[in-house]
């Protein structure tokens, strides 16, 4: 799929995302490399033998079947955005991995922050939005035994550089935007490469925080970031709606509501 003549492509290049991570990054992460193209970076890390999933970091320039929570379908044009996915194994069967997509978002919302953006929120559990229109998305796959660790890919996909003019745009069914679209316009244009390295800086950080001290350490910065907490919802399971008011979320992650007759 070609680019819009307005925004240049730059390639993802696993050195130049390498030099601009901490040091503390770079002695977590086992390996990072960028595919061209793939069905999903979740996938291809998937493939891999679980032994070598662990800290391992796979980006790809475009996705053929990019996917969503639910298996919704994640529009991946090539060289516009950023599709991520961080292999991550957990020994501490007590850990309640339920949490751990709510970390993720808070993680993107830092790296956004370090990008130069402000405003960004996350809408229970996973989406981060900017004034209404969705940015990212995480999903999270586990593959997990009662006795022996827990293994999980950790998906993210962010709207950089896409212009709304894009082949395929007019397909999303809901609100979006890129990060390109709502900086300063003093700050100069995106760089993938350095915002995918903010991006691996803090998830490395963040999940060996979550390892350490789990989703307490986190539950301050969810409430600030949490953009459903005060709002009236709608929540559909087993084909029955709750109606109420949102109240935060539990030490599993879900999200409570205040019923309302």
């Amino acid at each position: 799929m070609s680019l819009s003549l307005e925004v240049p492509f730059e390639a993802l290049d696993p050195s130049r995302i390498r030099e601009q991570m901490s040091p503390l990054s770079l002695q977590l992460l086992a390996s990072l490399s960028v595919l061209d193209e793939t069905d999903s970076s979740n996938s291809a890390l998937q493939r891999l033998p679980l032994e070598e999933q662990h800290a391992k970091a796979i980006l790809a320039e475009s996705q053929t079947r990019g996917r969503g929570r639910r298996q919704r379908h994640w529009y991946s044009p090539h060289g516009c955005n950023i599709y991520l996915s961080l292999g991550w194994c957990f020994t501490d069967g007590s850990l309640c991995l339920s949490t751990l997509p709510l970390v993720a978002a808070i993680c993107t919302c830092r790296a956004l922050e370090r990008a130069g953006l402000q405003g960004q929120r996350i809408k229970w559990p996973n989406d981060v939005e900017v004034s209404g229109a969705k940015l990212a998305g995480i999903l999270v796959e586990l593959q997990a035994s009662t006795s022996g660790p827990a293994h999980a890919v950790i998906g993210i996909g962010l709207n950089v550089s896409m212009p709304a003019g894009e082949p395929g745009t007019e397909k999303i069914d809901q609100p979006w935007t890129d990060i390109a679209s709502n900086l300063d316009e003093t700050l100069p244009p995106p760089d993938r490469n350095r915002v995918a390295a903010r991006l691996l800086d803090e998830l490395l950080s963040c999940v060996v925080q979550f390892r350490n001290e789990g989703f307490g350490a986190f539950a301050d910065e969810w409430a600030a970031l949490d953009l459903l907490n005060g709002q009236e919802v709608s929540v559909f399971q087993n084909d029955v709606s709750t109606n109420g008011i949102a109240r935060g979320v539990n030490s599993d992650g879900a999200l409570m509501i205040e019923r309302v007759d």
